[in-house]
């Protein structure tokens, strides 16, 4: 892994987007549509030119959102939109499809739902069951026939890349990484740095945790995915928490907050493009402006430590 302390604000900025996920209420409990279109506007205003959704979250209830907002943007104003495509809820039921029907369909889909004739980034949401070739494949067919600008892969591994090359472009791989999940680190982002590919950092806050918000006793309603996971309840998160307080101490050296911090560090990484960042609200979508913004050396490696203590801990816990 190499990193490099951030020099300008301008990169950060264009590469931070709006993440789909509060839109529709998926996983994360209850959620209002006029506050998520509130939350795109005001992130729109700060600076963030690209929104990154998905037909899963909310069933193409967040997709539909986006879609309304772009609607009613000049030309002028439009951010590109990173999609994805191959994974829906059916019946309650997860399915990954990357058959070549469903490729083109979720592609036609698309296009309809966002009002334009070309999508910036078509994202195969998770591995398929198909022939890699076959879905590749189709992609290759979308990006001749110009309804898909670039191509992208989401939660994969370092030979699913090299496999889908073989097929066709691919511009992006979007998996999850923050501070406390480096894992992408170890090789996916070097490879993608390697072969000229952008990655993308889904749960760069750590679905939260690394806005600095939260409290000790943090807790969360019934249909919250975070309340049934061990990380999000003692005695992990109270761990979790002690190490956010410590990363507080070394954010305002600087005058920075905890996620503007945790951001930067992993814009520091070669070969991380971006993070995607969800907003909830106005007030959210407005703080989008102000994170990731420049880390030093010193910050980078107190930041380390910090995170090697508390995973060194939390890995002696109980699932």
């Amino acid at each position: 892994m190499i990193r490099r302390p951030l020099g300008s604000t301008d990169l950060v900025i264009s590469a931070i987007g709006w993440g789909g996920f509060a839109a529709g209420g998926f996983m994360w409990g209850a959620q209002d549509d006029a506050d998520s279109e509130a939350a795109i506007l005001a992130a729109l205003d700060v600076g963030v030119d690209w929104l990154d959704t998905a037909p899963l979250y909310g069933s193409g209830r967040a997709d539909g959102i986006v879609g309304k907002v772009l609607r009613g943007l000049p030309p002028s104003r439009r951010p590109r939109v990173f999609t994805k495509f191959g994974h829906h809820l059916v019946d309650g039921q997860r399915t990954t499809d990357g058959s070549r029907a469903r490729v083109i369909a979720d592609c036609e889909t698309a296009l309809t739902t966002f009002g334009v004739e070309r999508l910036d980034l078509f994202q195969l949401h998770w591995p398929a069951p198909q022939p890699v070739e076959e879905t590749a494949g189709a992609c290759a067919e979308l990006i001749r026939a110009g309804k898909v600008r670039h191509v992208g892969l989401s939660n994969v591994s370092v030979a699913q890349c090299e496999a889908w090359r073989q097929h066709c472009p691919l511009a992006s791989v979007q998996n999850m990484y923050h501070l406390f999940r480096p894992e992408a680190a170890a090789e996916v982002i070097p490879w993608c740095a390697a072969n000229g590919v952008g990655f993308l950092a889904y749960s760069p806050l750590m679905r939260g945790l690394l806005f600095g918000t939260w409290t000790s006793g943090k807790t969360f309603p019934p249909d919250d995915h975070r309340g049934g996971r061990p990380d999000f309840r003692p005695p992990r998160l109270d761990r979790y928490l002690a190490a956010v307080e410590e990363l507080r101490v070394i954010a305002e050296e600087d005058d920075q907050s905890v996620a503007g911090l945790a951001l930067g560090c992993l814009l520091c990484t070669e070969g991380v493009a971006g993070c995607i960042v969800g907003a909830r609200n106005a007030a959210q979508g407005a703080a989008l402006g102000s994170l990731g913004m420049p880390v030093k050396q010193a910050q980078l490696d107190a930041v380390d430590a910090i995170v090697a203590r508390c995973l060194a801990d939390v890995a002696a816990m109980p699932a």
